[in-house]
């Protein structure tokens, strides 16, 4: 019977071949991916595996030390593997799905896309890259 982290290293690998297979699977993945930017790929795939509406991950000691949030009973991290002692270790990350506030708690800022800021960004990408349109997909695909 495989340990735990082999379990879920093998849980990625099958992501992997599904994203792969399916321009909708992949540009699924590329929205998780978006918001969990600061994790690198094969965390991001084990986080979309598990929780494909995940916004704002992070440990446990995180949520509660700096950001004063707590993880409310009963919720269920999102395993990772950590590969970086002598072998592999399962360490857990929780969305702010997961977590509630205090009287001074913080909430993570999470960037989004505003009609507003449509017209300078591609403004932007004409003056920076030459690359022109009413199309700012088009124009991103362009750059």
């Amino acid at each position: 019977m495989p340990s735990k982290a082999e379990f879920y290293r093998q849980m990625a690998e099958q992501v992997s071949t599904q994203l792969v297979g399916s321009w909708k699977e992949w540009t699924a993945f590329l929205t998780t991916a978006a918001r969990l930017y600061k994790y690198p790929f094969h965390e991001q795939l084990l986080i979309y595996a598990q929780r494909p509406d995940a916004t704002a991950c992070a440990e446990y000691g995180l949520w509660n030390d700096k950001m004063g949030r707590y993880v409310r009973r009963g919720s269920k991290g999102i395993a990772l593997v950590d590969d970086s002692g002598d072998r592999p270790r399962l360490r857990y990350v929780f969305d702010i799905s997961d977590t509630g506030t205090r009287d001074h708690s913080r909430t993570p800022w999470l960037w989004q896309m505003e009609e507003r800021h449509k017209e300078p960004v591609s403004a932007m990408l004409e003056r920076n890259y030459g690359v022109s349109g009413d199309d700012l997909p088009q124009q991103l695909e362009r750059v």
